[in-house]
């Protein structure tokens, strides 16, 4: 009877020992090219253990005996994962048509598994706050619903998913219902980002009143001359939230670690004032010479990933290339393309000689560092989080093979040959 008791201790303990082991097993990629923040590395593995990368190390000294997991890239790239702060593509997985609203948890759960494809370990969705009455307040952007949202994101940071879900509040500055249910997000932690934004006429993305007529929707469109420059009075003289309480929010949000960006800034005068808010991301400024502003003044720059693969602005702004070559740009987001991130990376390095290592920042470590995730995510290092993206590029466009997130392979695609 004894040794049976002593039996199942060891049994129990051998049992112990084995989930221990399993729980701090380690997993190595190797036979890759490793893009790190300032060089691309050869011959070396990186190695996870749980969430974390605990080393790179050259090839030949990694042990690959015992309970390893060993993952060959294959001669493909070893990247950080893509961290994109400003997509509003989740509008059209949940309102796909102007009288369809889908089911919320559904529509993340499907858009997650194109992000995932795409490389985005992380995003930010960017709902726009608009008021009742704006011509682009589809339903998805109702106070109501930006909130039904926010709420499900936040409840997604204790569930298990694919990817990191995280919520940038896009506030329309007109929307003076709403200003207080802001503050309540903000102050409720359902907010990660939070941008200003000011769509009128005659300013902003709109200073050209003809962009701005092309941007209506379909209702808007065959609106007489007279009727069309009734609307743009009407825009230009409606009442705003005051700087105050502008000042306010921004000051809620520094309360709480969330970043602020001001969105289309035009003029050097409105970079000043929002410096003064406390705004630290300018997001797609207009022209050359406020981006470049804007960077000396200590502001992260956002343009759109888009902009680098359409040769321009789809809005007939700023040229993200332009601003790139100019120093002028820090961050690339997808706007509302996700695909676009990892192939403008790849189209700046190929055609546009960037470095590679360079480039892949636009999407990694500049935008963790300006949402404050620079600690955790963001580049293959040693004690951060292991998000990290294994991408095969021999065929002249970038296609992702593997995906990892917090140290778990979530997504992997196997390429086959053609028929």
């Amino acid at each position: 009877m004894k040794w049976n008791l002593c039996n199942r201790g060891i049994k129990y303990a051998t049992a112990e020992l084995e989930k221990y082991e399993e729980d701090y097993m380690q997993k190595i990629i190797t036979n890759g090219i490793i893009v790190l923040e300032d060089q691309m590395l050869q011959d070396n593995d990186v190695v996870i253990e749980n969430d974390r990368i605990t080393g790179i190390r050259r090839t030949g000294d990694t042990d690959k005996t015992g309970s390893r997991e060993i993952y060959d890239a294959g001669g493909a790239y070893i990247m950080p994962g893509i961290i994109d702060i400003h997509s509003d593509m989740i509008e059209t997985y949940i309102q796909p048509r102007s009288t369809a609203v889908m089911d919320f948890e559904m529509a993340l759960g499907e858009a997650e598994r194109v992000l995932a494809v795409c490389g985005i370990t992380t995003m930010f969705h960017s709902i726009s706050m608009f008021r009742d009455g704006s011509w682009d307040v589809k339903e998805i952007r109702q106070s109501s619903q930006v909130k039904k949202l926010a709420g499900l994101i936040g409840e997604y940071r204790h569930r298990r998913r694919l990817i990191r879900h995280r919520y940038h509040l896009r506030y329309e500055i007109d929307n003076l219902d709403c200003y207080e249910e802001v503050a309540a997000m903000l102050e409720g932690g359902l907010v990660d980002l939070l941008s200003f934004m000011d769509h009128s006429p005659g300013q902003g993305q709109y200073k050209n009143l003809d962009i701005y007529r092309k941007h209506q929707p379909d209702e808007g469109r065959g609106l007489s001359g007279k009727e069309f420059e009734e609307l743009v009075q009407r825009e230009m003289q409606k009442k705003t939230v005051t700087f105050p309480q502008l000042r306010k929010l921004a000051e809620i949000a520094a309360k709480h670690g969330i970043s602020v960006a001001s969105h289309d800034d035009d003029t050097i005068e409105k970079l000043d004032m929002n410096r003064e808010l406390g705004v630290s991301i300018s997001e797609f400024p207009i022209t050359l010479e406020v981006a470049e502003t804007a960077v000396k003044q200590g502001l992260q720059t956002v343009l759109g990933a888009p902009n680098i693969l359409l040769g321009g602005s789809h809005s007939g702004n700023l040229s993200a290339l332009e601003a790139v070559r100019a120093g002028a740009a820090n961050i690339l987001v997808s706007d509302y393309y996700p695909q676009a991130l990892l192939q403008a990376v790849f189209c700046l390095n190929r055609e546009h000689g960037i470095p590679l290592w360079e480039a892949v920042q636009y999407v990694t470590a500049n935008p963790a560092k300006a949402v404050g995730l620079d600690q955790e995510l963001g580049s293959v290092e040693i004690g951060k989080r292991a998000d990290l993206l294994i991408v095969d590029a021999e065929e002249g466009k970038p296609a992702v093979k593997q995906v990892f997130v917090n140290g778990e392979c979530i997504m992997e695609c196997r390429y086959r040959v053609a028929d």
